[in-house]
């Protein structure tokens, strides 16, 4: 959750209930911790989380009534059976660019940080986040020196923990099996932390449905 979406929830929650939350603010929220947005006629949105489906209504004033506060709060209320504990990682890899990814499991929600490798600021939203930096497909020079940018910066972000490999969709685009083929190759006790491989479509995958792909690889891996 971002720290806009954060500063909402905590609104939502809080007591006394918010009165003047501005629709705009409210909607934005729910896109960054919700499984399911949409947008529906009628100044509508229908947001489903946590197996549960609520349909807000726009004011006309551009605020949240009192009403849809307390149905939000509900909604939120309805936690899932607990997701975990501790810290999960995860690698999300394309053929552009892979992002080191960790997931704390202790939140009641969706709670992810990254780094870009670009900008070692310690509050950066990125934990790391490695580009390849070519327009070229030469495979065996271009991809193996991205694969092994990429492990330093695993080794250095997640320590001796476990991660999964999130790869994207079929094609060019699917390196993920070749990624581990590589750290196989090259560093065998980083290959042996992998706890699985999966797919997700990450150009329009949420922070939601990454997290619960990647608790799945981890889970069958126990």
């Amino acid at each position: 959750m971002n720290s806009h979406a954060q500063k909402v929830y905590d609104e939502i929650v809080g007591h006394p209930a918010p009165r003047d939350l501005e629709w705009t603010r409210f909607v934005s929220m729910w896109k960054d911790i919700a499984d399911e947005v949409k947008q529906e006629s009628g100044d509508r949105l229908a947001v489903k989380m946590n197996g549960h489906r609520e349909v807000f209504h726009r004011q006309h004033d551009g605020r949240v009534s009192i009403g849809d506060i307390e149905h939000a709060r509900q909604l939120l209320r309805d936690k899932p059976e607990p997701k975990g504990s501790g810290t999960l990682f995860a690698l999300a890899i394309d053929a552009e660019k892979g992002r080191v990814l960790r997931f704390d499991l202790d939140t009641t929600t969706v709670t992810d940080t990254e780094h870009d490798v670009r900008n070692h600021d310690s509050v950066a939203h990125h934990i790391r986040t490695v580009e390849r930096h070519t327009g070229h497909d030469d495979y065996p020079q271009v991809f193996l020196k991205f694969f092994d940018d990429l492990a330093v910066a695993l080794i250095e972000e997640i320590g001796t923990s476990g991660f999964v490999v999130l790869g994207h969709g079929t094609g060019k685009s699917d390196v993920a099996d070749d990624f581990v083929a590589r750290i196989t190759e090259i560093n065998k006790p980083l290959a042996d932390r992998v706890l699985g491989v999966g797919v997700v479509d990450l150009s329009a995958a949420n922070d939601a449905t990454l997290e619960a792909e990647a608790q799945r690889l981890a889970g069958a891996a126990k």
